[in-house]
Parts: C-alpha cells; sequence; structure tokens
C-alpha cells in the first residue's frame, strides 16, 4: 500500500527501496494524464483508455525493486534470464490492466471518498504522526521524499480508498456455512487404519544385471543427469577499506580540530532523575485512579514524597529508596511516563496523575543535567578513532572511484586498474555458481561472473560493493559450458541408476503378486516371513502423522473407503523407487467438529473471497476490450 511507501520513508532508505515497497496498484496513479496522448504511445489500452510507457516502466520498476529486497541475491540470479524479465514486465502490465478494470467499475457504479474522509485517514496515519500527533511537517517532507505532492498523495489515498469500498464489499458478502466448515474439519482430523508391507528395491539388487549396451542406452536418453556445471575462472581487484585504514596517520592537533570543528558529535544528552508513585490498576482502575488522585492531593498539602513511595508505590525496588529512579535520557522510559518527566520545569515540581501501561504515576523531578558537550579528555580517544575511519573511508571511495575509472576505460584487462590503485590481480581456480570461493560468492559477483555480456565483450565487470567495506571488480579469464560428462567417468554411476531402476521394477512385481493375496485375506505373515518382509500395523493414521512418509500418507488418504469387511489394497510407488502394499482396513470420523473448525471456516471464507474477487476480473476482462500495443501493432483481447 501507500503507507509502505512511506514507511520505508520514515526510516531513511534510499529513494530506490521506498518506492520498491509501493503496491503495485498506486502505479496507475498517472493513467489519466496520459489519455489524450496519441495512440500509439501507449502500451495497452482499456476500452480506449490508454496505460503509458511511464505508467508501466514506474510499475515495473516499483515490482522489480520489491522482488530485489524480498529475494535478494535469487532475485538477482533469475534477472539474469530475459524470458523471465520479459514474463515480469507482462505480469505488470496484466496487474495495471485489472486494476483499471476495477477503478472503472467503482467509477460506474458511483463511489465517492470524499475529502474529509481523505483527510481523516491521513491524519490517522501513524507515519505522520509525531509524540501521538500528526505532525504536518513529517507528513511533506515524507510524501516529497516519495516524489510526490499532497495533491497527488490525497489522490493516491481517495483512488485507494475508493478501491477498497468496491472490493470489500464484494469480499466482505462472502460467507461460509457452518456444516460447510465442520465437514471440512472433519475430514481433516479423519484417521484411517492400515496395513503395510514394504518392498524396498534396495532388497532385488542383487537379482539384477546390468549390459554395457543398456548402460550405453540410458547414457544417451538421460544425459541431462551427468552434467558438468557451467565454471569460470576470473581475475580481480580486492580494495579493502581495513587495509587502507591501516596507513592513516592523524596528529594531534587533527584531533583537536576535528573534535572543535564537530562539537555536535559529543553532545550528551539532558539527563533527568525523578521519583514516582506507582498506584496498579488492579482490578478497579477508576478506584486506582482516584488512589493516585488522593496521593497527589495530599503531596500538594505538604505530605512528604518519600514517606508516601514507601507506603503506596507498588514499585517496590524504588518505594524502599523513597521513590528514587536511576537518571534516564529521553527514548528510554514509557512514552507518556517521558513526556511527563520532562515537562516539568524545576527540581521539586510535581507532575499531574500519569497513565502508563504499569497504572498510575505520580512524577517528581529531583534531577536535571543540561545537555553538554562531553569535554576533550574524555573523548579524544574515540574522536581520534572517529577521524581515522573517516579518512579511511574518503581514502576508500576516491580509491573506488579511480578502480572503477581505470577498469572502465581500459575495459580489456584489469593492468591498468591494478596500476591505478595500487593492487595485484588475484586469479580464481574454476568455480560453479554453487562451489565459489570468498570473496566471490557474493551474489551479485556470481552474477557478473557468469554474465555472458562479458564473456563475449571480453571486458571487466563494474565496481562490485560485497559489503565490510571491499568492493571488487573482475575480469573473466576462461568459461566452460555446461556439457556432458565422459561415460567412463560416470559409467558406475549410470550403471547404479539402472539397477535401482530394475530393482523397483521386481519390488512391483511381487508386490503385484502379493496383492491378489491380500485382497482374498489369503496373505498370512507366514507367507511375508518366508520372502524376507513383514507386516506393518498402523492404527489412528492421521493426515499430519509424524512417523510415516508424507508422499505415503497422501496416498493412504486418497485411497477409497474399504466395503464392509473387505480392506481396500493398493500398490503405492515410493520415490526411491520402494513399493508399499497398503491395505486400508477403517477409517475413523468424529461425530463432533473440532476447535479447528473456526480456523477452517476463516481459511475457507478466504478461499471463497479470492474466488470472487478472480471472478470478479475474469468478469470485467470478458466485458472489457483490451488491446496490447507491441511494435505498435495492437493485439486486441
Amino acid at each position: 500500500m501507500m503507507m509502505d511507501k512511506l514507511r520505508e520513508g520514515a526510516q531513511g532508505k534510499v529513494a530506490k527501496i521506498i518506492l520498491g515497497l509501493i503496491i503495485l496498484s498506486f502505479a496507475l496513479a498517472g493513467v489519466g494524464s496520459y489519455l489524450n496522448r496519441p495512440a500509439n504511445t501507449a502500451v495497452a489500452a482499456v476500452n480506449g483508455n490508454d496505460i503509458s510507457p511511464q505508467a508501466l516502466e514506474n510499475a515495473y520498476r516499483n515490482e522489480r525493486a520489491r522482488l530485489e529486497a524480498q529475494m535478494g541475491e535469487e532475485f538477482n540470479r533469475l534477472a539474469e534470464n530475459p524470458q523471465y524479465l520479459k514474463q515480469l514486465r507482462r505480469s505488470v502490465l496484466d496487474r495495471l490492466i485489472d486494476q483499471a478494470l476495477v477503478d472503472a467499475k467503482a467509477h460506474e457504479l458511483g463511489l465517492r471518498i470524499g475529502d474529509e474522509q481523505i483527510k481523516q485517514a491521513i491524519v490517522a496515519m501513524p507515519e505522520f504522526q509525531k509524540d501521538g500527533k500528526f505532525d504536518n511537517e513529517r507528513y511533506l517532507q515524507l510524501i516529497r521524499r516519495a516524489g510526490m505532492s499532497p495533491e497527488m498523495f490525497s489522490e493516491s489515498i481517495r483512488q485507494d480508498m475508493v478501491r477498497q469500498q468496491l472490493v470489500g464489499g464484494l469480499l466482505g458478502s462472502e460467507f461460509v456455512l457452518a456444516g460447510e466448515a465442520a465437514t471440512l474439519d472433519k475430514l481433516y482430523q479423519q484417521s484411517r487404519d492400515v496395513r503395510l508391507v514394504r518392498l524396498p528395491a534396495q532388497a532385488y539388487l542383487n537379482d539384477v544385471q546390468v549390459s554395457d549396451e543398456e548402460i550405453k542406452q540410458y547414457f544417451d536418453a538421460n544425459q541431462n543427469r551427468f552434467m558438468n556445471d557451467e565454471r569460470v575462472k576470473v581475475d580481480y581487484l580486492l580494495l579493502d577499506a581495513a587495509n587502507l585504514a591501516q596507513g592513516i596517520q592523524v596528529s594531534d592537533q587533527d584531533v583537536r580540530d576535528y573534535y572543535d570543528q564537530h562539537q555536535d558529535q559529543f553532545q550528551r544528552s539532558e539527563r533527568r532523575r525523578v521519583a514516582h508513585i506507582l498506584i496498579p490498576f488492579g482490578k478497579d482502575e477508576a478506584a486506582a485512579l482516584k488512589k493516585a488522585e488522593d496521593d497527589l492531593a495530599a503531596l500538594k498539602g505538604g505530605s512528604d514524597f518519600a514517606e508516601l513511595a514507601k507506603r503506596d508505590s507498588s514499585d517496590t525496588f524504588s518505594a524502599k529508596k523513597g521513590g528514587e529512579l536511576d537518571w534516564f535520557t529521553k527514548g528510554v522510559m514509557d512514552p507518556a511516563f517521558e513526556k511527563a518527566a520532562f515537562e516539568l520545569a524545576k527540581v521539586g515540581d510535581l507532575s499531574a496523575v500519569v497513565k502508563s501501561p504499569f497504572g498510575f504515576h505520580i512524577i517528581k523531578l529531583t534531577g536535571v543535567e543540561p545537555a553538554t558537550v562531553r569535554p576533550f579528555d574524555e573523548v579524544q580517544s574515540e574522536t581520534k578513532d572517529r577521524l581515522q575511519k573517516e579518512k579511511a573511508r574518503e581514502r576508500y571511495f576516491a580509491e573506488q572511484q579511480k578502480l572503477a575509472d581505470a577498469s572502465f576505460e581500459n575495459p580489456d584487462s584489469l593492468d591498468a586498474a591494478a596500476k591505478a590503485v595500487g593492487l595485484k590481480a588475484i586469479s580464481s581456480d574454476y568455480f560453479t555458481q554453487g562451489s565459489a570461493p570468498a570473496p566471490l560468492n557474493d551474489g551479485k559477483v556470481i552474477s557478473a561472473a557468469f554474465s555472458e555480456m562479458l564473456r563475449e565483450e571480453n571486458t571487466n565487470s563494474d565496481v562490485i560493493e560485497i559489503g565490510d567495506g571491499k568492493a571488487l571488480v573482475l575480469h573473466v579469464v576462461d568459461y566452460k559450458a555446461k556439457a556432458a560428462k565422459p561415460l567412463d567417468e560416470v559409467r558406475d554411476l549410470v550403471a547404479a541408476a539402472i539397477k535401482r531402476s530394475k530393482a523397483s521394477e521386481v519390488a512391483r512385481s511381487k508386490g503385484q503378486e502379493l496383492m491378489a493375496k491380500f485382497q482374498s485375506g489369503a496373505a498370512g505373515e507366514k507367507d511375508l516371513q518366508a520372502l524376507g518382509l513383514k507386516l506393518e500395523s498402523e492404527k489412528g493414521v492421521t493426515r499430519f502423522a509424524q512417523g510415516l512418509d508424507q508422499s505415503l500418507v497422501a496416498e493412504i488418504f486418497r485411497m477409497p473407503h474399504p466395503a464392509k469387511d473387505k480392506p481396500t489394497v493398493e500398490l503405492i510407488a515410493q520415490s526411491n523407487g520402494d513399493q508399499v502394499i497398503v491395505a486400508l482396513d477403517a477409517i475413523q470420523v468424529p461425530e463432533k467438529a473440532s476447535q479447528m473448525a473456526e480456523l477452517i471456516k476463516g481459511q475457507l471464507g478466504q478461499v471463497k473471497a479470492q474466488a470472487d474477487y478472480k471472478a470478479l476480473l475474469d468478469s470485467l476482462r470478458k466485458a472489457a476490450k483490451i488491446e496490447y500495443f507491441a511494435n505498435q501493432e495492437a493485439v486486441v483481447e
């Protein structure tokens, strides 16, 4: 939502991340501004109303930033694939079209949001509040940081609220009958009694043989299972701020000058000391308030604060000391308590009764230490360390710029860049995307190392920040594409795969023979023992059984109900080639719904609501004229 954007602004994130967290719907803000542009500038049109390239580009950029923030380096790897980005752009455009259809329907229905409602919504937003109240300066600062004027922001809020009227009304009308939830709950709570006979493929490996011809045929048909991953070898220059810092020297005069010029960095915040009396809410909040007010009146009448604190305060630790608390600065105490404490003008002043989550307080100011600048002798060592780090940071960024310039101007090797920054190129061994050594195991570095563009153009990478004050530039020295391994190298693996497959077939054949005996009731434990097998009995198996493989449990609950006095019998193949004969003997269904029924009811309501929303969009799309413009040629749906 819009507020995601503003929350990021409030936290001081860079603009790209601010934009990245905007919900896609707000990318439509501004579509109307382009309605009068020539048709051939649009990327799509909904009932004749254009969606501009700018709107799509903004939405696409926002969605990319959101995915990057959510998925991290995994998204960067996906983004290396042009087809993925093409599909992403198309999905963004489709969502813009859906949004336009919903907005048009809301307009058709005459849904409106008044200016006063918008004002109330904005004033209530916590992002714009300071000390619990709306702060207009903060409001303007944050929306400007997000690249919006007050008018644009208000209109975005209006669009969102109108949209919520339509969608919320639709979804809010959905309901779930108690019987539906109860039926589903009983299905979830159902348990089943089964007997199992496991036929492990491993047991039949010695019964099968593999020929050279079979090995060759299997290898030729399954070469994609026996591949060497693509590998790359690179040279790189590593710039490390920690190494640069070791050569930074600062004089005592430099330290003193820095202190004099940056005294705002050495401020000691105002500290206050108070005593308090805490009256807990107890079972009767009104009585607690009355007690606090009576104590306050007594104090104003001359009663001793320390004595009252010892007698009445529930903060037993401070009560023993007459209510005295330790020194504190702003940002430590409960906000209401802190506000009252810092509003007291002079030592000895009493607050009014203050309510906090702990109860009612009466606060007495007992000491004030004004904000001061910490003396130089106290912070000299800290100042020197800070100055050294600042100079190292400046040098790091200067060297980084030199590295970027030299590697860009001389892209065919790292020689000029190495000379410019006084570094020696480091050569890596071959590595795959999953085996890159440090510091090359950063996602951005891996993406660059395996970049087709860098290989084809034989060029240096950009300077890549890898965190902890480190950056590098790399050059691809050699690349080995993904390729099939030689048969001789994988012959044993191929033979083992064929043997497992054949052994699984033997296990299945024996399982099918036994199934007939199970179905007729003729299979006994002696028959199984003769085959080296055993019968397992599992009573009350639930859908969430911990002792059984979940894929097997899923198959057990897929099996039809058994007939009277006759089990349902199936042979189930496992992913590892094992076969399991399952005889389903009985099913237990609870008579009453469990406590899960309410949760299921809520989840089922969400599923129905999502289906309703999809049906709405399908209906709107079916009735609309939607045009996609690609290479200036219209495609009409």
